[in-house]
């Protein structure tokens, strides 16, 4: 009873604390052992490996437990970092990443805690802040953006050499028609981005359409499924539909990180690091048209890495703009007169510059923006098109 007991605090304080810390983007910071690695990024993208490691410390016994799973996703470690690279090379910016750097015979980072670590103490506390490091990042993605992507990165030994995408959805889920399909929302991992994508797209269309993930990968030239190419797994062909972590940490249950596993063939993905490098650049280029289309619009980071500058706050050349209520406790309506032009973008941020929502050509001469989730403070609402921009002060004041 007494070691559960420091268990349970040993991973409480990592928690603690690694929740309260302040990470650098491009950083890399480590857990207590070094066991998990942890780059912290600027974008709306998080990526994981969790079973590419192969430390295999002594004092970690192997895991011995029923339908445990012991083989390693052969350099599914060194494609992250390469994805890692080549993500950075498109964007400017930083995506975070999530390494378990232990054998998945000593932990499995995509299991409940007790088929992951199998009891032992410096396990579950790797365990811990895998997980923990994943959840930081989706706080400052929420925080800074309003919405993100989570990929879980895995390695497949299935004859078939497609990339299999993971949304929770299974094999004969996924032949079902597109109307049998649309009625699984709720089981999705991309639950959140199914009822808030800027194209109004069904889930279907976000799993098998011409904009779907997969068909941005297909047009890359990997294969995948499913894709409008390759709508579904035919017959009993093997597919996985997404583990714990994706479960876990995608919108399924709850919040505005949604998540896809990639299961990822050997030939032509994995087996050289020419091979590694290509696909690396084709994901790179596939998450800015998947978080362009769906999620922000064209161009969205505008070369700022989630930052918005705060040094020209006076310039406030449209006059037509009004905010209220302000200060504002929930909903901040903004509104406009009908000569506003159709295509511009608006931002919120705070005094630091972090950008905590970003919305592009809204046709209405109101709206109304959700603030419950924010925090009180001072805060900056930023129109700009082509010729005009504004900069509006607000404050946020919760009630009691």
């Amino acid at each position: 009873m007494g070691n559960k007991l420091i268990v349970v605090l040993l991973i409480f304080f990592f928690a603690s604390s690694s929740f309260s810390q302040i990470y650098t983007p491009g950083e890399t910071y480590f857990g207590e052992n070094e066991y998990i690695e942890f780059k912290a990024g600027n974008l709306p993208i998080i990526i994981s490996a969790p079973h590419g490691g192969g430390l295999e410390p002594v004092e970690i016994p192997d895991r011995d437990c029923a339908g445990c799973v012991y083989v390693r996703d052969s350099r599914t470690q060194e494609l992250i970092r390469q994805m890692s690279d080549a993500i950075f090379e498109e964007f400017g910016c930083y995506p975070y990443i999530i390494i378990n750097r232990l054998h998945r015979r000593k932990l499995d980072a995509n299991r409940e805690i007790g088929d992951a670590a199998d009891g032992d103490p410096m396990a579950e506390q790797a365990w811990a802040e895998f997980h923990d490091f994943i959840q930081a990042a989706k706080d400052s993605i929420t925080q800074n953006f309003g919405r993100g992507l989570y990929l879980d990165l895995h390695g497949h030994g299935h004859d078939i050499q497609r990339l299999e995408l993971g949304y929770r959805i299974s094999r004969s889920e996924l032949q079902m028609t597109d109307g049998e399909l649309n009625g699984l929302v709720n089981e999705a991992s991309i639950r959140s981005l199914v009822y808030n994508n800027l194209n109004n797209l069904t889930l279907s269309q976000l799993l098998r359409g011409e904009d779907s993930f997969g068909e941005f990968y297909e047009n890359e030239l990997f294969p995948a499924v499913p894709s409008q190419t390759d709508p579904f797994p035919m017959g009993s062909d093997p597919f996985f539909s997404g583990g714990y972590n994706t479960g876990r940490h995608g919108s399924e249950i709850e919040g505005v990180i949604d998540g896809i596993q990639i299961e990822c063939n050997w030939e032509g993905v994995r087996n050289t690091s020419a091979n590694r490098e290509v696909f690396a650049t084709a994901t790179a280029q596939a998450l800015r048209s998947y978080l362009e289309k769906h999620y922000f619009g064209v161009g969205f980071l505008n070369g700022e890495c989630g930052l918005v500058s705060t040094s020209n706050l006076e310039k406030n050349n449209i006059e037509s703009i009004q905010i209220f209520p302000n200060p504002v406790n929930d909903i901040l309506n903004v509104k406009w007169d009908n000569n506003f032009p159709s295509e511009y973008s608006m931002t919120i941020f705070n005094e630091l510059g972090q950008v905590f929502y970003k919305k592009r050509e809204i046709e209405k001469f109101i709206e109304s923006i959700d603030l419950s989730a924010f925090k009180d403070g001072v805060y900056f609402l930023k129109i700009e098109s082509e010729e005009l921009v504004s900069f509006q002060k607000f404050l946020i004041m919760k009630k009691d």
